[in-house]
């Protein structure tokens, strides 16, 4: 599907993002009238051979945006395009709207030769938009380039420009004013964290607090902002260390300093779990592995982990499972498969996964202190299916496999704590 929407046009205009239905192959979608004279604008201005371009890593793929960047009461679209004859090939354009049309204000110089990440964001917290952009070569190990662009009186100014791997909006010293904290690496080499804040007065971005990460990172495959303690606002960066092994570190303010509360090791497993909001609740947890009873033995590849997740008690430092980090949710999940189950909280420390067990093949999940049985997942081939499909529950069903499932997900008539759904097919 995201292959198939590709090259159909995505954009927000007044807050409300739509997304053409690429349906009909012999004929292209026909657009709102407001936004058929924008796409035509912007078809009619920028040059020739040049073609819109998406940001490749942002929560929003739009590829055309629209605010009012300077609070005048007129409406801006901001959009970025690609010219890859040119020695500068990506470039930026701006339109405001007068009347029923789209007038361009100007085009401008981006950076590399790929579009990370675009957004409009009031970062210097005057009520005005920024431009918000990250370019790159494409290059790998290379670090990212950030621009943070002002628009006012028809005119642009680069007002940051920095390296980066990753960036957020935060509020990490709690003064209600949001600051950029910006994640640079260099693999195996060196990585920072850094807290800017834009000044009024020096009309420029004041470095607030910097931390180095160590050396040994190779990558960071998931960064996480928000709250990460009932008063307290932090950033969780999930770190590939070596191979698939990984850590986690979880980073707040204090004192004016950027701090790591975790103790070393505290967040390390085998393979990389993500962190994030497990339950709902407004704070993230810290996702980590957690290896079944009487798995001692198996290699790496054969044990079926449990992810579990943890939440910081907003107050010990050097936190781990045993001081500070307090259970929240556990559950087993099969990415390539793409099903988790939940499982109750009264059960941690008191389930594991029969040793007999085979992940690709059937899992048998059962309570250490009394031998019960409490799920089953099963592998089917279609043939096999038909003759088991009465005593099984569908989870997953493939083209040539069914993967199906027994058992309730409660103890003692109790409901799933935090009524957090207990079976899960991901992307369903």
């Amino acid at each position: 599907m995201k292959a198939a929407m590709s090259g159909v046009l995505m954009f927000v205009l007044g807050g409300c993002s739509f997304i053409s239905d690429p349906v009909s192959l012999m004929t292209a979608p026909k657009l709102p009238a407001d936004e058929e004279t924008l796409m035509g604008a912007i078809n009619s201005q920028k040059p020739e051979n040049s073609n819109i371009i998406r940001p490749r890593n942002s929560s929003d793929p739009s590829s055309i945006r629209v605010k009012d960047l300077n609070n005048d009461g007129i409406m801006e679209a901001v959009v970025f395009y690609i010219t890859p004859n040119e020695d500068v090939q990506i470039h930026g354009m701006i339109l405001q709207q007068q009347g029923n049309s789209w007038v361009k204000k100007l085009d401008f110089e981006g950076e590399g030769t790929m579009l990370e990440t675009f957004d409009l964001i009031d970062i210097t917290n005057d009520g005005n938009f920024e431009i918000v952009a990250g370019f790159s070569r494409g290059e790998e190990g290379v670090q990212n380039g950030l621009v943070v662009y002002t628009y006012d009186n028809d005119a642009l100014e680069k007002v940051l420009q920095l390296p980066y791997t990753h960036f957020e909006m935060t509020d990490l010293n709690g003064d209600k004013i949001k600051e950029l904290t910006v994640v640079s690496l260099q693999k195996y080499e060196l990585s920072f964290i850094t807290t800017y804040q834009f000044d009024q007065a020096t009309h420029d971005f004041k470095e607030l607090a910097k931390l180095d990460l160590g050396k040994n990172v190779e990558k960071y495959y998931n960064i996480v902002s928000g709250k990460v303690a009932k008063d307290k606002e932090g950033i969780i960066l999930d770190t590939s260390i070596v191979s698939n092994s990984s850590t986690t570190k979880l980073i707040i303010m204090e004192d004016g300093a950027l701090i790591d509360i975790l103790k070393e090791d505290a967040a390390y497993k085998e393979l990389p779990v993500e962190s994030e909001d497990i339950d709902g609740d407004g704070i993230l947890e810290i996702g980590l592995l957690e290896e079944p009873m009487g798995w001692d033995d198996d290699i790496l590849e054969d044990i079926p982990y449990f992810y579990t997740y943890y939440q910081w008690d907003g107050e010990t430092h050097l936190a781990n499972m045993k001081n500070g980090l307090k259970f929240v949710l556990q559950r087993y999940q099969d990415e390539d498969n793409g099903f988790f189950l939940t499982f109750p909280a009264e059960w941690h420390n008191n389930l594991t996964i029969d040793p007999n067990s085979d992940k690709n093949r059937y899992l048998k999940f059962t309570m250490t202190d009394s031998g019960e049985t409490v799920a089953e997942v099963k592998f089917f081939s279609l043939r096999e299916w038909e003759s088991a499909k009465s005593d099984w529950k569908v989870l997953v069903r493939k083209k040539d496999q069914v993967i199906g499932y027994k058992g309730e997900l409660s103890k003692n008539g109790k409901k799933h704590n935090k009524d957090v759904a207990p079976i899960e097919r991901k992307g369903n």
